[in-house]
């Protein structure tokens, strides 16, 4: 007798009796949008200015080791995103994934904290954009209030008038970014081969001198591991961001299909990006420059901070710091961009199960959920706290809160795809046999993401204990307890306290009536093209 195989429940999405969200959306973007939405989210302040205290932190060898290891963790996390996001197509979103994959209260403690993550980082790229302005202005003719006033207002009316003027902006900005990227890395290397107006070859003499190692807190050799841990932190706010797509299904066409196409394409020139620019600005300044220093220990925080810029000052170039410092400036202001994007939309699908007020999923004519976006966007205003403090004090304090966040949420994520990956053995269900894409290494490679990302989130407030500092200690966890707060809160609420066993998970294969049509479109161009 043979055994009968389980099958795949293939159900319509559009005869659920449950009304989506998504149907205030429109898919008004194309998919080079998409593409440079989630790739620009990710190349901001948090590496043009971070990288600086990250390579003073641990040196340049263990700054690269540190961002390497952050970006392996980053494509993991992104490529168990993407089957998941394949897998459900346009339901794809991280909230349908936290609530089917493992329970209410995750997905409810997911869509705030992540939403909490992106809107706290609002604030710190408007700060920075404060600071980057004051490489120029340090005579503060424009006050720092009346810059955060002007940026907060024309990122809300960015984002208000259409998801497409959005992802054009986006479009253009990132091309902007890329082009820095891509012409710092050239002058870098044409720099450091003694191509530069004092004619000085580098090579790798700041790895020798003062070496490849930065010891923090101690002298002792654990002092360079701890340098490299504690990068860590700087180098998971630099690649947040490129997860971004997975918020998208509801704005774009063929979202099954585009989804891993672009995470993997993204996921990539990312690691590629980070590891390769900070590379060869290593080459240029070393660890010990006493611009570097100097700026860090001003709490300046702006371009005067950014390896970037004080590597072409170390060539003794007058013109391109300032260009590189506009540069940044662009930057910041489109990473501004995204986190209004992102909450905008992860409250918005968060109402399909009640964990947000219904009146944050009203829409305008353009499918853009207004009320969201004004919501999101009125935190810009914390950068005003910039006006009683120094701005790199802000700027690292909301920095450490909003990357705890993220790993939380990246963490969720992986977490998510084990329980997708071994739900579908418990059920019985051939995952070879679905036809999207499937991710690499599985399930070794969520494992490995998830089990680092704990860790991480657990052991990155190490400073606040040597010696005890109550401010730093609240700064580091503040997140992980917020997280707990909303996760058991939720649990106590309702009563539930079990997650949802792996052979009861919803594993029902929706089939998009776009991606019929896709095929059909696809088919018709062939056969004109062969027969």
């Amino acid at each position: 007798m043979i055994e009968k195989q389980p099958v795949i429940t293939i159900v319509d999405s559009d005869s659920s009796s449950v009304p989506s969200v998504q149907d205030g959306l429109k898919k008004n973007l194309k998919p080079r949008h998409i593409n440079f939405i989630a790739l620009g989210g990710s190349l901001g302040v948090g590496l043009l200015i971070g990288s600086g205290g990250a390579l003073a932190i641990a040196g340049p060898v263990g700054m690269l080791i540190s961002y390497a290891l952050m970006g392996v963790i980053t494509m993991c996390t992104i490529f168990s995103l993407a089957e998941m996001c394949a897998y459900l197509g346009s339901e794809g979103n991280f909230i349908e994934i936290m609530a089917r994959f493992i329970d209410n209260s995750t997905a409810f403690a997911f869509t705030w904290s992540n939403a909490l993550s992106f809107s706290l980082t609002l604030p710190s790229e408007i700060s920075s954009i404060c600071l980057l302005i004051g490489f120029w202005d340090s005579d503060k003719k424009l006050p720092d209030w009346a810059t955060v006033l002007i940026f907060t207002f024309i990122i809300i009316m960015v984002n208000i008038v259409d998801v497409g003027a959005y992802g054009e902006v986006e479009f253009w900005v990132t091309m902007i970014k890329l082009i820095l990227f891509v012409g710092s890395i050239l002058f870098c290397l044409i720099a450091t081969c003694g191509g530069n107006p004092l004619h000085k070859t580098t090579g790798f003499q700041y790895w020798r001198d003062p070496g490849p190692f930065v010891s923090y807190l101690t002298d002792k050799p654990v002092g360079k591991f701890l340098g490299m841990w504690r990068v860590l932190v700087n180098a998971g706010f630099g690649y947040q961001g490129s997860e971004t797509i997975g918020l998208a299904s509801g704005e774009v066409a063929n979202f099954r299909k585009l989804a891993p196409t672009v995470m993997k394409s993204v996921a990539i020139r990312v690691l590629t990006f980070n590891v390769l620019s900070l590379f060869m600005v290593s080459l240029m300044v070393s660890s010990n420059d006493p611009n570097l220093l100097s700026a860090i220990s001003a709490g300046a925080g702006n371009g005067a901070q950014s390896p970037f810029v004080i590597a072409v000052e170390n060539a003794g170039v007058k013109v391109l710091p300032s260009i590189v410092n506009g540069g940044i400036l662009i930057a910041a202001f489109s990473a501004a961009n995204t986190q209004i994007y992102i909450p905008s939309r992860t409250y918005f699908y968060g109402t399909k199960y009640g964990f947000c007020p219904k009146w944050l999923i009203k829409t305008n004519r353009n499918g853009v959920p207004y009320y969201s976006v004004l919501f999101n966007g009125a935190f810009g205003l914390l950068a005003l706290l910039t006006l009683n403090n120094t701005a790199a004090q802000v700027f690292n304090w909301l920095m450490n809160l909003v990357t705890e966040f993220g790993f939380i949420c990246w963490a969720l994520i992986n977490y998510a795809f084990l329980r997708y990956y071994y739900g579908l053995k418990r059920q019985g269900i051939d995952r070879s046999s679905i036809p999207i894409y499937k991710s690499p290494l599985q399930p070794y490679s969520a494992i490995f993401a998830c089990f680092m990302l704990v860790l991480v989130a657990i052991t990155q407030g190490f400073t606040a204990f040597i010696p005890w500092d109550t401010q730093n200690f609240f700064a580091a966890y503040i997140s992980l307890i917020l997280y707990f707060v909303f996760w058991l809160g939720y649990k106590l609420w309702t009563r539930d306290f079990r997650e949802i066993p792996l052979d009861k998970i919803d594993l029902s294969y929706p089939e998009d009536e776009e991606d019929l049509e896709y095929d059909n479109k696809a088919a018709k161009v062939m056969d004109k093209i062969f027969c």
